[in-house]
């Protein structure tokens, strides 16, 4: 069955012309302006398949990894509670989906944050206003999907700078 949705992903990543890593979305200005005013951010990594054993990638290692790329760019990493206080609930949320053996991943990395609806001034929570992701097939290793998220991270600071420059 691994082997199977494997090799599907591959076929679809050739007809598709697709290039791993890659990006979903290109930053436009609705979601670049979204990051504005953005001084602290939570980071929340969603727990990883049972394929990331086999590779020996951990959860902490993912959160340590991205933790320490943001505040190296300037962002504040606060923990979950204080962000759920901040203006919109900030938070930078990464997940990672592996076939069972590990050899293909997809890696999504989203700001997610609260909004208001301009139409009823209506609160919505958690809502992606910014987002990428990555593939890595045939053969992904822990050292891969690593570094896809840490380019991904690092597309993201170059969005938030764009908009929140230095004082």
């Amino acid at each position: 069955m691994a082997n199977r949705l494997a090799t599907m992903c591959i076929v679809v990543m050739f007809l598709g012309g697709l290039a791993a890593p890659f990006a979903e979305a290109q930053d436009s200005d609705s979601h670049v302006v979204s990051l504005k005013g953005i001084s602290a951010l939570a980071v929340l990594v969603e727990r990883l398949p049972d394929g990331a054993k086999v590779l020996g990638l951990t959860k902490e290692t993912i959160q340590t990894d991205v933790e320490q790329k943001l505040r190296l760019g300037g962002v504040r990493v606060v923990a979950a509670e204080e962000a759920q206080r901040l203006p919109g609930g900030p938070h930078l949320y990464v997940n990672v989906n592996l076939t069972n053996d590990g050899r293909v991943a997809k890696i999504d990395v989203e700001l997610d944050q609260d909004i208001t609806l301009v139409r009823n001034d209506q609160s919505v929570p958690a809502v992606a206003t910014w987002k990428r992701g990555g593939l890595i097939a045939p053969n992904s290793s822990a050292q891969q999907i690593r570094d896809v998220i840490k380019a991904i991270v690092n597309q993201f600071l170059n969005a938030w700078r764009s908009v929140n420059p230095k004082k």
